[in-house]
């Protein structure tokens, strides 16, 4: 019987893939070359470096990351060797659409400023970037997106960097690259980041290396009025203290945590096992999935109030901002709270009681919100 290693984090995969082999689970991080040797499938999340390192000399045959980005996986290397790879592109994208939207509505008169003309810059406009623009898009709010690798039929509010940079809110989501014309390691520094505007948010869910904490800790020195919400970092899980201790809202890598997410992110994976060998699936309704979230609404509340109600009760990020100040000392607690992360849902599933006896534009409000482009 084939044997499938699978991480800990990655739900479900006994009822998705026992029909194709032995699920065996692992710790992301604590995965050695020992454990692969005899594996014949890796099902990893991006907290486990895939390279020679680990499979040189191993029977593994196919590599899949449940999350959309891969460069943790060494894919030069997987494509040298013979090993099938895959992620799952777009999977978690609308759960980190969510968390931006809850730090929209957390941080206290972010939402009336945006309704009120102000403007969303988009740092990679890619499964994440274009769907948060949509969404913001479908409320009314403006946005520009800065990413080179795109022409403008591509990403149609295409702008400089400069001018993206000068919004109220500027969020990156983009991958990390180290080689290639527009590498995103390090891409921002100290001294194009004091050109935001007064009192803007700076907000990073793509990946820690791009904005690393010698800029932000310097930025922050010269321009104290930044608001600054870290959901990556340099250097996870061993994160610093002193940064965490700056920000405004900090969580320990969990935009894209939703089980909603984690779901489709390992169903396209173990599609792509299953036809790398030659085998079907069997159909499996998740049982792990919590109840869809329920709100009770009334006519009498406000669009923002509407819209902060709807958000919030689907996901409050400054419950895993208040979880990540208590607990962490180092890299062990940051790895425990992913690991124990509590079920959360997307707010396209949010079930709304009251909503049909609204007037037109709170339902088009909501429909706009729950709406997955």
């Amino acid at each position: 019987m084939s044997l499938i290693l699978v991480d800990e984090n990655i739900p479900a995969a006994e009822e998705l893939l026992s029909a194709l082999g032995e699920v065996r689970r692992f710790r992301g991080r604590e995965l050695t070359a020992a454990e692969v040797n005899a594996a014949d499938a890796l099902l990893v999340r991006s907290v486990t470096r895939v390279d020679a390192q680990l499979l040189r000399g191993s029977q593994v045959q196919f590599v899949g990351s449940t999350t959309i980005g891969t460069d943790h996986l060494d894919t030069r290397w997987l494509d040298g060797a013979g090993i099938r790879w895959c992620s799952a592109p777009g999977s978690n994208a609308n759960s980190v659409v969510d968390y931006v939207f809850s730090a929209i509505c957390a941080l206290p008169g972010l939402l009336e400023t945006l309704r009120g003309g102000g403007q969303v810059g988009i740092v990679g406009y890619g499964n994440v970037g274009s769907r948060l623009h949509r969404r913001l898009a479908a409320l009314g709010i403006a946005c520009r997106a800065y990413d080179p690798l795109l022409d403008i039929e591509q990403c149609p509010i295409s702008d400089s960097l400069e001018a993206v940079l000068n919004s109220d809110l500027v969020c990156l989501h983009t991958p990390l690259t180290r080689k290639g014309p527009h590498p995103t390691a390090g891409m921002l520094t100290a001294k194009a980041l004091q050109e935001l505007p007064e009192g803007a948010v700076l907000l990073n869910a793509g990946r820690g290396e791009v904005l690393p904490d010698r800029v932000l800790q310097e930025l922050l020195v010269k321009r104290p009025d930044l608001k600054l919400v870290l959901d990556v970092w340099e250097g996870e899980p061993d994160i610093s203290a002193e940064l965490l201790a700056q920000c405004d809202i900090a969580t320990p890598h969990i935009a894209g945590y939703s089980q909603d997410g984690k779901w489709l992110g390992v169903t396209q994976v173990a599609q792509a096992l299953a036809e790398h060998w030659g085998a079907t699936l069997p159909e499996v309704e998740p049982d792990f999935l919590a109840p869809a979230p329920t709100i009770r609404v009334s006519g009498e509340l406000d669009e923002l109030a509407l819209i902060r109600q709807a958000v919030l009760a689907v996901y409050d990020l400054r419950e895993d901002d208040r979880r990540l100040r208590q607990t962490f000392v180092g890299g062990a607690e940051f790895d425990e709270l992913r690991r124990n992360y509590p079920a959360r849902r997307e707010l396209a599933v949010l079930e709304v009681s009251g909503e049909d006896a609204l007037p037109v534009p709170l339902r088009e409000t909501l429909v706009a919100l729950r709406t997955v482009i």
